[in-house]
């Protein structure tokens, strides 16, 4: 579904940055935000560092999740599309910009039971910030059942791995969807504006 400029979407747009920047704040500012979700995590969520997780992780990476943008503004530009093949690779690229520069200012650590190479920042989930906006693109783009259900799948699959693998507290991962699904909407109404 598309986005249009009315009052309804405009809401949406309004209610997805003030709950991301209620995330923010909490996070930045309260302790007890953290707390409580670390404990949260190692109550509800059992960890688990298997193959499939592993696998799930790296086939959506954000590094990986470039390679699919540019896969997908390649499809759109063989069927002719190439506003849209520009709009899904600018999409991608300024909400990942977004997110990094978020997780550097915020600087939240990831949770201590994450076993990782290299210390990365925690909020939000780079992982689930593309794969929620590529999820989103192609949904709209390419509205049959079966490749919606499957992005959902895969969208569902990012989710359950950020969490089990606890590379991510729940609120990374929230956060993420949330910020991608406000981007979303203003890059939709934006688009709409540009080619009016």
């Amino acid at each position: 579904m598309h986005p249009q400029l009315t009052i309804g979407w405009l809401l949406q747009l309004l209610m997805t940055g003030l709950i991301f920047g209620s995330l923010c704040w909490g996070i930045r500012y309260s302790p007890q935000f953290s707390l409580v979700e670390e404990r949260l995590q190692h109550r509800i969520i059992r960890q688990q560092n298997n193959w499939w997780w592993q696998l799930v992780a790296t086939a959506f990476d954000p590094k990986a999740l470039v390679m699919w943008d540019f896969l997908l503004a390649g499809l759109l530009v063989v069927q002719g599309r190439w506003l849209r093949a520009i709009y899904v690779l600018v999409m991608l690229a300024s909400v990942d910009a977004f997110g990094i520069w978020i997780k550097h200012h915020l600087k939240r650590q990831r949770p201590a039971t994450f076993v990782q190479a290299t210390p990365t920042y925690s909020f939000p989930s780079g992982h689930t910030l593309g794969t929620t906006m590529m999820a989103m693109m192609i949904g709209m783009l390419f509205p049959h059942l079966l490749i919606c259900d499957l992005v959902l799948l895969g969208w569902l699959l990012v989710i359950g791995c950020r969490l089990t693998l606890h590379a991510h507290y729940p609120s990374d991962v929230f956060g993420a969807v949330v910020l991608a699904y406000g981007w979303w909407i203003g890059g939709e109404l934006l688009y709409i504006l540009i080619t009016r």
